[in-house]
This record gives structure tokens, sequence and C-alpha cells, in this order.
């Protein structure tokens, strides 16, 4: 009699778990659902501003190459072809308003954005919304109201791309998996929110500058002689250009207006020689991942690429990992190249970025998400980002948030394509990307037409 009561309860006990269990998947498939259509279905402001107006001189990783053939490189030149007469015209005139000329023709009416009828059907998130390799959102004229329009629907349809890759990215890593943790990335926090870009700010503020010294264990014990100035540490930049190796910089004609800022910062291994027109030739700082330090093919000792310039390297280490741990397992082994080039060369300004920052870094872009980040590190795009904005009045990014350039090329110096370069395969490039252009203060026609975002530097953050 016992044993059947006990079944009984026991049975009564499994259905109730069961019954609960099945109500919170359905209501938490409910609210997903509800968050989806609020993302995909909801336009974002229309914050762009008339291109009449805004013509003023202050707005103003890898993949695979199917074909190495001179034939893709013509391509990309011809759709950059019917541009660069309205960009050049613009940088040489040093931000004159343009009048539009009589009987010029505007874009088909098709480009134009329209209110939708209806909320559309559920997403499919794995499907890209943006598409890469157009000349769709390029303007003919910038004053017209076609590139306005063009403009604003290049911008919806970016911030829902973010969206999509970010939800996408959230059901995979929401599970936890220690299969996906290779940091072992300890880190909860149930209130998450969309921040004000003031809050953005006030968060990248407080992650301060931290390079490795003389004094840190156990580099002082095994004799790194590293320069006590780090990183120019006691000089600020009133304008400063982050230079992205975006394949979308080829043929924009840039490189003037780059190099007429007072610090420029660039990236790895990318090149200025041959590429003057579109990135320009001046360089201040490079940030640099391990790999670029490590591997023979990039000649970090040798080549003069990274001579006569500050360098900030880093190399990320386990969540909870102290320096000595770090020195021990680094992911990729740089400290014999660095101590190398501390005995050679002790003048060079050239620094290890401790790897705290880089999750520190990260634990604001996942703060700043509704989605559950790939947990590793940032790119260097934003560790240059947030270096510059630590050290410079005012900051612009080119080619960090994509233009009408956008391109699957991965990098203006090399062939190799992949979306995934813009949108993010290791990195949590689409969060990255998504919250800088949050911050930006300037125009909508120079981040998506011209292609840079302005940012204020972080010493006028009211925090």
């Amino acid at each position: 009699m016992k044993a059947a009561a006990m079944s009984v309860w026991v049975f009564i006990n499994l259905l109730c778990f069961g019954m609960c269990g099945y109500l919170y998947l359905i209501w938490s498939q409910y609210w997903m659902y509800i968050e989806r259509q609020r993302l995909f279905n909801k336009s974002p402001p229309n914050t762009v501003q008339r291109t009449g107006t805004a013509l003023t001189g202050q707005d103003v990783y890898m993949g695979k190459d199917n074909s190495n053939t001179p034939s893709n490189y013509t391509q990309l030149n011809s759709i950059r072809k019917n541009r660069r007469s309205a960009i050049g015209s613009y940088w040489s005139g040093a931000g004159q308003t343009q009048a539009k000329p009589s009987g010029s023709p505007d874009r088909p009416s098709n480009n134009i954005v329209r209110k939708s009828q209806g909320s559309p059907r559920f997403p499919n998130i794995h499907k890209p919304i943006l598409e890469f390799d157009s000349d769709r959102y390029m303007c003919d004229d910038y004053l017209s109201e076609t590139c306005e329009s063009q403009t604003a629907e290049l911008r919806q349809l970016l911030l829902k791309e973010f969206h999509r890759v970010l939800m996408a990215e959230s059901k995979v890593f929401r599970s936890g998996l220690d299969s996906q943790n290779h940091y072992d990335v300890k880190y909860e926090n149930a209130n998450r929110k969309e921040l004000s870009k003031e809050e953005v700010l006030c968060a990248l503020k407080r992650v301060a500058v931290q390079t490795v010294t003389s004094n840190d264990e156990p580099f002082a014990r095994l004799g790194f002689h590293i320069a006590d100035n780090a990183l120019q540490e006691n000089r600020a930049f009133n304008t400063c250009a982050v230079v992205t190796n975006a394949g979308a910089l080829l043929g924009s004609r840039l490189g003037e207006f780059i190099d007429s800022h007072d610090m420029v910062l660039r990236f790895n291994n990318a090149p200025t020689v041959n590429y003057t027109d579109d990135v320009g030739s001046k360089t201040t700082f490079r940030v640099l991942n391990s790999q670029v330090v490590t591997k023979p093919e990039f000649k970090f000792l040798e080549d003069p690429l990274y001579r006569g310039i500050s360098i900030l390297i880093w190399d990320p280490a386990n969540y909870s990992s102290t320096l000595e741990d770090w020195y021990y397992h680094p992911d990729f082994p740089l400290f014999p190249v660095y101590k190398r080039l501390l005995d050679t060369r002790p003048e060079a300004d050239v620094h290890l970025l401790k790897p705290q920052v880089l999750w520190d870094l990260w634990a604001v872009l996942q703060d700043s998400s509704p989605y559950r980040l790939r947990r590793n590190p940032p790119s260097s795009g934003f560790i240059g980002l947030w270096f510059a904005l630590q050290r410079c009045n005012r900051v612009r990014a080119f080619e960090y948030v994509p233009s009408a350039r956008a391109t699957r090329r991965c990098h203006y110096y090399s062939t190799h394509d992949d979306s995934a370069c813009t949108l993010g395969a290791w990195h949590p490039l689409a969060q990255e990307k998504a919250l800088a252009e949050r911050v930006r203060d300037n125009s909508d026609l120079n981040v998506f037409q011209r292609g840079f975002i302005d940012i204020p530097g972080l010493r006028h953050a009211v925090c």
C-alpha cells in the first residue's frame, strides 16, 4: 500500500514539474518572439541630417578568396569609379556646399524607404539582411532627397543585420557550454540593458590603459627592461584617425583627409605604401595582435613597418589568470620575441596590454547588449578605438561602421573575401560596431556615404 501511494506521489510530482517546465518553455519562447519582432519590425529613429547643413569641415579578420584574378580588382574598381568624383570634390572643396546640378538624375524610386504595411513574418535569423559588394546605396549626388532616403535605408538594414547576427550567435552561446568558453569566462550580469550614449562612454572611460611594466612579476624577475613612458602616455592629441583594414577603404580617396589628423592609429600589418591615396601615409600608433608579433611571415623584428612608431600588443589570457599565468600560457609565444626586442632596441616604445583590460572591455560590450556575446576578447579595432578615445579630443574611425562601400573583401591590401571580417566569426564584432554607431555624433551622410564615424574623446564624458 505504501509503495502504491509513493508511486502515485512521485507520478503527481513529475507531472507538476513537467507542466511547469512546459509552461516556462512556452513563456520564454513567447518573449523571445516579442523581442525579435521589436528589433526587426521597428524602424530605428531617422537621424539623417540634411546634407546641405552637413557639409562642413567638422562633420567632415580572415576569409579565403575564391578568385585571385586581376578581373576581381577591376570589378571592384568599376564599382568605386562612379563615386570618386563626388567624394573627391568634397574632400578637395574643404566642406563647401555644392548645388545639385540641374537635370541630374535621381536614383530609381524603388530605393526610397517605405513604411511597412503590417507586421512581417517571423524573421529568418540565419539569412543575411544586408547585401555586400553592391553600389545600391552609393549616392551620385549627396544633396538629393534620393541620397537621403538611400542612406536612411542603409542604416536601418545595417542595424537589423547587427541584431540578426547577435541573435543567431546568442542561441549558440546561451547554453554556456565549455566548448564555447575557451577562456573560462565567468561573468554574469542579470541586469543588462541598452545603455545610453553617455553611459557607454563612461563605461569605456572607466577602463584604464594598463600595460606591463618592469616592476610587474614575473617580468621584473626575468629581466624585461621595459621603457617607463608607456605609449607616449604624457601626450594628448586633438584630432585622431583610427584607420581600419577594411576592404571598403580601397578606392575611397580618404588618404589626404586621414593624414590631416594629429594622430593616426593603424592595425597589425596594414601597409600604406601603394595605398596612400586611400589610407594615407602617416602612422603614430599601431595595435598588434600576438599573431603578428610571433609568426615569421610578419617579420615583426625586421620590417620597418613597425619602427619609429608606438606599438600596443595584445594577447588574451584566461578570464581569471594572473600575469604569471599568462606568461606561461599565452595564446601565442610572444614573450621571447618581446624580450629580444627590448634587448636589441631598448628605446622602442612597444608595450604589452594587460590581458585583464581585454575582459574589462568585453564586459562593457556584454553589459550593453541584450544578447549573450561570444566569450572571446574584443578585436584589435575595438581596442584601438578605445585607446584613441582615451588620448584624443575627437576620434574619427574610418570604415569601422560599414558604409555604402561595404564589401566582403576583408582587407584593402588583400583579395580575401568573407563577410565574417565585418560581422564577426571569433570576436564580437557585431556588438562592437553597433556600440560605435550608437555613440557617434556626426551625420548619417558622413557615416554611411563618406565612411567615418566621429566620437568625442572620453575626457569630455561627464560621469
